[in-house]
């Protein structure tokens, strides 16, 4: 048995208030993620014993800033891999997964923090990174945002996945431009996107209250839905710390 005696457990996932529309037609204005996705979900009648539940992404619920609708396993804090999400793109490697094809200890276990509040508007390097052990859970975090943020290179990302081997990679947002070359023609656009998802290793964002994390290593727990075919799905990551 599992026993959390003398550790503690940090919350890491991003806070959203959903956007409701109620059976009345009134509306309660919820927030937005870092990206600036809504939640967005209205409540209908289930006739079978006439409880109230909650549609997510429901057509009468649109809002004027989210003209597509429906929600996608994308918003808030959520795990993605490569099969069915950027699987379209040129000269990725056979043999990639979808979510739903990992086992379920790739989501968790031991992770490593990366404090990276020393390189302001700079990039993250291999010679920034050298407290990670192979097979590692990565956690990336700094307290800047904006362009002040430090960056993951491309070298710096294909040596965390072919090299390191690292299990997962988790970053903080704001804190960690985690992405980079998103608009350049492929192959070379999006090369942490193609180090990670090519080898199967999962990426876990935006998480917050990483420096709610006073050690450098803690277990690290992020399950996506058991949902076939869903590219990328919501989850709530933590971190259990032993404490003193």
């Amino acid at each position: 048995m599992i026993s959390f005696k003398n550790r503690k457990i940090i919350d890491l996932t991003a806070e959203l208030v959903s956007r409701v529309t109620r059976l009345d037609g009134s509306v309660e204005e919820g927030t937005k993620d870092v990206y600036d996705m809504p939640w967005i979900v209205e409540e209908t009648v289930n006739e079978r014993d006439n409880t109230i539940e909650h549609l997510v992404g429901s057509n009468r619920a649109t809002i004027p800033e989210w003209p597509i609708g429906p929600l996608s396993g994308h918003m808030g804090t959520h795990i993605q891999l490569g099969v069915g999400h950027n699987d379209n793109w040129k000269d990725l490697p056979p043999g990639m997964l979808g979510i739903w094809d990992m086992p379920l200890p790739t989501y968790y276990g031991e992770a490593v923090i990366c404090d990276l509040d020393h390189l302001k508007g700079k990039p993250i390097l291999q010679e920034h990174l050298s407290n990670i052990r192979e097979g590692d859970i990565v956690l990336m975090r700094s307290s800047h945002s904006g362009d002040d943020q430090p960056w993951i290179e491309g070298d710096t990302a294909y040596w965390l996945a072919e090299q390191k081997k690292i299990k997962m990679l988790g970053v903080g947002v704001p804190g960690i431009s985690w992405e980079t070359k998103t608009q350049v023609a492929e192959p070379e656009n999006s090369p942490t996107h193609r180090a990670m998802t090519g080898n199967n290793i999962p990426i876990v964002y935006p998480l917050s209250n990483l420096y709610d994390i006073k050690r450098e290593r803690v277990f690290f727990l992020s399950l996506p839905l058991n949902v076939e075919r869903m590219e990328g799905t919501w989850v709530r990551a933590v971190a259990i710390e032993d404490c003193d």
